[in-house]
């Protein structure tokens, strides 16, 4: 490890002790201690548990474990603590939190170049990754729906396939961004990005958030394709199961949406702000000091990490009790008088008119 400079120590504790920094970190520390169980509880108790198909469960399984350890790791980074002793320093030298209480010397809260390496690279492939899981949502969806008369019986296959497919591309682009990086630098923040790095970084950032946009673009196509399509099978007179289908890829869609629409607002802000503080530059802040507090701080996305879990519940609640109230509406139909022997009458021509399917 290269020799720390005391003139970078004096600055990390300027930084550190920050009012601001200080605001961001507790807050950081205290939105990911909470979202780390609310997150846990609603995958396992409703993501699970959703009536949906496998292949989209998957996805959203796969979505949903990514943020609840990026927040599990925000969690550590920022309460952890130096032990003091040269052999376990590996593991605890962080400081977010709990180390400026503790240190006895300005040099201590810079983090281990080691520790950092690792837990900087972690922590921005666990903030990345669920940025590229939603495009499995809408290929899966559009799927879905071109297949609306036989999805229910396909197998739970193209959702893992995709989850391996969209994750892979994370860990290439990683591999090109920090092949060359040293990490030699001091760093008080496993977010702050080293200066070797950060513009291959924050282009990348801009493209998953033009990827997002794309995808929130298709979110949108998708349910007009799908009224659309209702709308004909309606016409059709398909069966109680194909309307059930379609109103299940319906709900299924909504709430993907939802999720698309939520993510790409946080995330949008963490991209354009971080990108804009390195734009603006030290002379729009007035001071170094000022602009490094700028640099660390980082409240959207691990705000999104316990606001989603809430918005999920709420919107999931909301959509169940509309779905319900459809079902309900579709299956009532009328037993007497003329509308009744008409209903009748087109249930026994559906029987006689109906013929096994060979497969």
């Amino acid at each position: 490890m290269v020799e720390i400079n005391q003139t970078k120590c004096d600055l990390a504790a300027q930084i550190v002790y920050h009012p601001v920094y200080r605001i961001s970190q507790f807050w950081t520390l205290s939105v990911s201690l909470l979202a780390v169980p609310s997150l846990l509880y609603f995958l396992i108790k409703r993501i699970l548990l959703l009536p949906f198909h496998g292949n989209l469960k998957c996805l959203l399984a796969t979505y949903f474990v990514c943020i609840f350890l990026y927040a599990l790791i925000l969690s550590f980074d920022f309460v952890s603590f130096q032990t003091g002793y040269p052999n376990f320093s590996f593991f605890f030298q962080t400081y977010h939190c709990i180390v400026p209480f503790f240190v006895t010397s300005s040099c201590s809260l810079i983090i281990n170049e080691t520790l950092y390496k690792y837990g900087h690279v972690t922590s921005l492939f666990l903030l990345t990754t669920p940025m590229l899981l939603p495009i499995g949502f809408s290929i899966e969806r559009f799927v879905a729906i071109g297949m609306a008369y036989e999805y229910e019986k396909v197998r739970t296959l193209m959702g893992p396939i995709l989850s391996f497919i969209l994750v892979t591309p994370n860990f290439i682009v990683f591999y090109f961004i920090f092949r060359n990086e040293t990490f030699t630098d001091s760093f008080i923040s496993f977010l702050v990005l080293p200066n070797t790095s950060a513009v291959s970084f924050n282009n990348y950032l801009w493209y998953l958030l033009y990827a997002k946009l794309g995808n929130f673009c298709c979110n949108c196509v998708l349910l007009i394709v799908h009224k659309r399509f209702k709308t004909r099978f309606l016409l059709k007179q398909t069966s109680l199961s194909v309307r059930y289908a379609m109103e299940e890829i319906s709900q299924s869609s909504k709430f993907t949406l939802i999720l698309t629409f939520t993510h790409l607002i946080f995330f949008g802000a963490y991209t354009i702000g971080s990108i804009l503080v390195r734009t603006l530059g030290e002379p729009f802040f007035g001071s170094s000091l000022n602009y490094s507090v700028a640099r660390g701080v980082n409240c959207a996305v691990p705000t999104y990490n316990l606001l989603i879990a809430f918005i999920g519940f709420t919107s999931l609640h909301h959509l169940n009790a509309r779905r319900q109230s459809k079902v309900l509406t579709t299956v009532k139909i009328r037993s007497r008088g003329h509308e009744g022997a008409k209903n009748y009458d087109n249930a026994i021509m559906k029987q006689w008119n109906s013929s096994p399917r060979r497969f």
